[in-house]
């Protein structure tokens, strides 16, 4: 069941809050959480039935390690952590890399056995990140021992189950403990309904008109088709802008549906498209990924071998090498990975990782020369180009089917297939033709260059955990806040208007992230 669908908007939602807030500002109250494991279990069985028993299996699974970490004494702690963090990478690379391995076995020794067709469990890689995280900050002291329901719900919560953000456990359960305020749930509801409201439309107007072009200018790819030098570049910025609010969507909609029933979400996107830097944009994209990357698989790698380049004297170079360029590029090739079970992640985590440890190599070598100079605008803006060119340039694996169609697109990209655009006479593409392409990328780009993002737009009313850290960052050139008003509901009234009309429209539905 997705969010932008008709059963979710006028038949799940508005029955989950109706049923919520009857059972949570009543004498009921105890029952609201396994009401939500119960309305989660319906919204993920609507989606996929036959993986609710692994989902589930996976919840008990993790908890008993949990108890199991809690109740052990130090010496037998990092075994059992071991143990199940173990399992939990076992299950998550036989569902999404069996095939992979398998085919690629067979490619080595030249076998032709049949491939096993493994279908890839909705949301694994999303719950099995966050159990990993529970089972490690449970180790490490952070948390406490969970109570059996509150942890069920943290994992089975609707607004994230699918596709994020990753949550921690110390950062939801007692949120999820904490009864609703009779007071504070109309003003909860209406703050969610306008972040959800802004989300639906940059999927279903925004990020699926883009899918209009991308789709078949992809699909004409991957049988064989050519592209021309503006074309390439033209149509991998219409990706990179269709995943952009696809993605910024869905995160403002799983903030939106949280606060709904009273929880506050982490920031998962904060306008990646004006970072500065490689590095800046990694702190904006997937945020709760980059999050616990870096808390769960760059640290650990990172401080073992800083100490182990500073004990053996190798030197200033060798340790920031050993310490920091090594483990990014690793961290960033997970990522890469992470994505599924294709040479095209592992491409694209691994250009992500020299872009990484050249940002890296770079901020190193100029902290001494600029020390106590101000960053200047033409310095910001230089930075920000060449990011968003390699970013492009990386995309191109990233979308393609496979290797072959990502050289198509290189080769256009590189000028190696004429000039020309390519694609404005495909018939996929008519009535409008393939020059409009040209207009909506302009579109795209200034929408995300100069108007608020929704968390700075709902600014006044704490959108997010830890807002107060991001409230001043990279403000956008038009700046205008919300306020309950009758003229700001008419506006977002409008809003909602459009994107359920769009959602009608049909075609790409699929939330990007849908498929990880």
């Amino acid at each position: 069941m997705a969010f932008n669908s008709y059963l979710f908007l006028f038949a799940f939602l508005p029955l989950t809050l109706i049923a919520y807030y009857w059972v949570a500002l009543t004498r009921l109250h105890r029952l609201r959480l396994p009401l939500l494991i119960a309305l989660t279990i319906v919204f993920y069985a609507n989606a996929a039935l036959r993986y609710l028993p692994l989902l589930l299996a996976s919840i008990v699974f993790n908890y008993l390690v949990a108890r199991s970490i809690a109740r052990a004494e130090s010496g037998r702690q990092k075994n059992i952590l071991r143990f199940g963090v173990a399992a939990n990478v076992a299950l998550l690379i036989f569902y999404k890399y069996a095939g992979f391995i398998f085919d690629n076995v067979q490619t080595v020794f030249g076998t032709h056995a049949a491939v096993p067709q493994i279908l890839l469990p909705l949301a694994i890689s999303f719950y099995t990140f966050q159990q990993i995280a529970f089972l490690v900050d449970t180790s490490r002291g952070l948390v406490k021992p969970a109570d059996p329901v509150t942890y069920a719900s943290s994992i089975l919560f609707f607004p994230y189950i699918i596709s994020g953000p990753i949550t921690l456990y110390r950062e939801i359960g007692s949120q999820l403990e904490e009864r609703p305020d009779s007071r504070t749930a109309p003003g909860n509801i209406l703050v969610g309904l306008v972040i959800f409201s802004l989300g639906l439309f940059k999927k279903t107007v925004i990020a699926d008109s883009f899918a209009l072009w991308v789709d078949p200018t992809f699909d004409h790819l991957t049988g064989g088709g050519s592209i021309g030098f503006l074309g390439a570049w033209a149509i991998t910025a219409a990706f990179l802008l269709q995943m952009y609010f696809d993605f910024s969507g869905y995160s403002d909609m799983a903030i939106g549906l949280a606060r709904m029933l009273g929880i506050a979400l982490p920031l998962n996107f904060y306008s990646p498209i004006r970072c500065s830097s490689i590095i800046d944009w990694w702190r904006r994209w997937h945020m709760t990924l980059g999050r616990f990357v870096y808390a769960y698989i760059f640290h650990p790698i990172s401080v073992p071998l800083m100490r182990w380049a500073v004990s053996k004297n190798l030197g200033r170079r060798s340790v920031l090498i050993a310490g920091t360029l090594l483990p990014t590029f690793t961290a960033m090739l997970i990522i890469g990975i992470w994505h599924g079970g294709n040479w095209t992640f592992f491409v694209f985590g691994a250009l992500h990782g020299i872009y990484m440890v050249i940002n890296e190599s770079w901020r190193m070598a100029m902290r001494n020369k600029r020390k106590g100079r101000p960053v200047t605008w033409l310095q910001i803006a230089r930075g920000n180009i060449l990011t968003i060119l390699a970013i492009l340039f990386a995309l191109a694996p990233f979308r393609a089917a496979d290797m072959t169609t990502t050289g198509r697109i290189w080769k256009g990209m590189v000028g190696a297939s004429g000039l020309g655009n390519g694609i404005d006479t495909w018939p996929a593409l008519q009535p409008l033709g393939g020059y409009a392409l040209f207009a909506m990328v302009t579109f795209g780009f200034a929408f995300a260059y100069m108007m608020p993002n929704t968390e700075q737009f709902m600014t006044r009313f704490e959108p997010a955990l830890e807002w107060t850290k991001w409230r001043g960052v990279s403000p956008a050139l038009l700046r205008f806040e919300w306020l309950p008003s009758l003229g700001w509901a008419a506006a977002i009234g409008a809003v909602l208007l459009i994107a359920i009309a769009f959602v009608g429209r049909g075609g790409n539905t699929i939330f990007v992230y849908f498929g990880f």
